[in-house]
């Protein structure tokens, strides 16, 4: 053979005339094939000013001085045009649009892409694994958008299998939230990474929402662990403001009401109960603790009417009690006419 094999650079031979001619021919292929670039891919038409040195990536059809050269590199040369037919394997730099191309089967590629296809993984700073086939140690990871959203997909086989986050400590599982084991959105916690409770969980049938329960029953569900205290408390902040245990809503430590484990509930303002229902249905006003259905701590006042102006009998209905500023004396209703202590209608 009288060329290299790969490269088609023509050798000396011996007794070889003009010896530097062949040397200059092999310099010359070196010179436009070593550092290869390219001014333009999958190119048809020559151009009319060619630059010296420069080497275009012929497409399928080149016409004028190119034709007959499909898929070779073509190279302008002392005002000459010279063909290279390229190999598999080669890298070419794109001057024009950037980035580098890889000679393939079915032509010139983007590097990049092909290169990294169907890696069995890759690490980042550190060493990947059968499980976590890619594997990054850095102090972030920041995935942008290349012109406006950016979207990070999970993607799962079937219902039952997952496609979640995992938050670990020490590679410890401690937080999770996805889609593990069905298609409801779910956020657990563990103490331990081996003991996990539900948090939240939105049903993907229904768009209901658990706090506390993984089949939530209403729109919004709050599950209460029969061991545990309140299932929901909205409080100012003020520790040892209300009971320890039980439901209760608080408002700038103003009004606020509970239920005590006991089962009674309470309404108070400031810290003081002002009313309790008690479990066995006594009601007490002032008082925390009523002996009786009703218990009214001080005085009960009757609403005041002069006699011309008091609500007629029947639309109070019977049992009613008003006070008469006329008549100076309480009175209270039949369901037909108002009477007096005396049972005098008046």
């Amino acid at each position: 053979m009288d060329i290299s094999a790969r490269l088609s650079l023509p050798y000396l031979l011996p007794s070889q005339a003009q010896k530097h001619v062949t040397h200059n021919a092999a310099l010359e292929r070196l010179d436009l094939l070593v550092q290869l670039t390219i001014e333009e891919f999958d190119a048809s038409t020559p151009p009319s000013v060619p630059a010296d040195g420069g080497i275009w990536a012929l497409g399928a059809a080149p016409s004028g001085a190119w034709d007959g050269h499909a898929d070779e590199l073509a190279a302008w040369i002392d005002e000459a045009w010279v063909f290279v037919t390229p190999q598999t394997g080669w890298v070419a730099t794109d001057k024009t649009g950037g980035g580098m191309r890889l000679r393939g089967a079915a032509g010139w590629e983007p590097l990049i892409p092909s290169a990294f296809d169907n890696l069995q993984g890759i690490g980042i700073g550190t060493s990947h694994d059968a499980t976590n086939a890619l594997a990054v140690a850095s102090d972030a990871t920041l995935l942008t958008n290349a012109g406006a959203g950016h979207q990070l997909k999970i993607n799962k086989a079937g219902a039952t299998d997952t496609a979640s986050l995992l938050f670990q400590t020490g590679w410890s599982g401690r937080a999770e939230m996805g889609t593990a084991g069905s298609d409801n959105f779910e956020i657990k916690v563990s103490p331990d990474g081996s003991a996990w409770s539900n948090a939240l969980s939105i049903n993907a049938a229904s768009s209901n929402i658990g706090f506390g329960t993984g089949t939530p029953n209403y729109p919004l569900h709050i599950h209460r662990p029969g061991s545990m205290g309140a299932a929901l408390q909205l409080t100012n902040g003020n520790s040892g403001s209300g009971p320890s245990d039980g439901f209760w809503f608080g408002f700038s430590n103003k009004a606020y009401f509970w239920n005590y484990e006991a089962l009674d509930t309470q309404f108070a303002t400031s810290n003081t109960a002002r009313m309790t229902i008690k479990a066995d249905g006594k009601v007490g006003i002032g008082t925390a603790t009523p002996s009786c259905g009703l218990e009214v701590a001080g005085a009960i006042r009757a609403a005041s009417h002069a006699s011309g102006a008091r609500p007629s009998a029947a639309s109070v209905g019977a049992g009613a009690m008003i006070y008469d500023t006329t008549l100076s004396k309480p009175l209270w209703s039949d369901g037909t006419a108002w009477r007096d202590a005396a049972g005098v209608a008046v």
